[in-house]
């Protein structure tokens, strides 16, 4: 079962928190039933969310001095910088992921022309998702893109 948490916990973005869900879902559903493990899924969601959420709160005026402070004003600066560059190489390593053979995969010529094809089209789809979230400034425009791509995902890569 901790297979099942680790991959289930990696399918979308932070997975210490979606694993520490499944973790406490596990658990109450052992000891006493399923409605045990939506409460002790809960309670660890809520142990992992609620102090991010009291320090944030707590320390809010502190954060609003320290951001108009001018010497860490240009660190918050840099910062950002460096979550924007973080983000790209992020992109380009999805990028890298999805487009190429399988290391150590012996394929054959049929097998290659198809995961040839496959490239291609995940590196067209890549980019045409990335240009559109760039250029879209719709509230729904994220949500549309995932709809989107699980579809075009379906038709154009399953056999």
């Amino acid at each position: 079962m901790a297979t099942d948490g680790i991959a289930i916990g990696n399918i979308i973005p932070a997975p210490l928190v979606i694993f520490a869900t499944f973790v406490g879902f596990q658990g109450g559903k052992t000891l006493r039933g399923v409605g045990y493990g939506f409460s002790g899924a809960t309670v660890i969601t809520l142990g992992m969310f609620f102090p991010c959420f009291l320090f944030t709160i707590a320390g809010h005026d502190l954060l609003e001095r320290l951001c108009r402070n001018k010497f860490l004003s240009a660190f918050f600066d840099g910062i950002g910088g460096a979550v924007v560059g973080v983000i790209a190489i992020t992109a380009l390593q999805f990028l890298k992921a999805c487009v190429g053979a399988i290391p150590g995969q012996e394929l054959t010529t049929e097998d290659t022309a198809r995961t040839l094809s496959y490239d291609a089209t995940a590196a067209v789809v890549y980019v045409v998702t990335l240009v559109a979230l760039y250029k879209a400034n719709h509230k729904y425009a994220v949500i549309l893109m995932i709809v989107i791509g699980a579809l075009s995902g379906q038709f154009l890569f399953v056999e």
